[in-house]
């Protein structure tokens, strides 16, 4: 759970420096997000292929959802970078958006997995 926590709250704050204007703050969150949701991913990945047989679906789940916010995130930063000065375009608030998404239902898995082992 501890390892969730830096990536989404550089994807919150990204999103707060967004929708306050500061497209560039906005640009080096997702910047520094990138590396640290990329161990995340291969962390979760890992997971997946320790467990003897076939892993849980959350386990999967989690891995699923951490690749795809590494692409989001990714393609986010990288649309950002050309427009560093000025409004981020369309592409980069709809991918930010999509990031949050990814955000909860990783939350939402968390949580479920967490209350099912207790």
């Amino acid at each position: 759970m501890s390892r969730q926590l830096a990536p989404a709250a550089l994807v919150v704050a990204a999103a707060l420096a967004d929708a306050a204007g500061r497209s560039d703050l906005a640009f080096y969150a997702l910047l520094a997000a990138v590396p640290i949701i990329a161990v995340a991913a291969l962390a979760a990945y890992g997971d997946v292929v320790a467990v003897e047989g076939p892993a849980p679906a959350s386990v999967s789940l989690q891995a699923l959802l951490w690749g795809i916010g590494l692409v989001l995130v990714t393609a986010s930063a990288a649309v950002r970078a050309p427009a560093f000065d000025a409004v981020a375009p369309t592409v980069g608030g709809t991918t930010l958006t999509a990031c949050l998404a990814i955000v909860g239902l990783q939350g939402a898995v968390a949580v479920a997995r967490e209350l099912k082992a207790k």
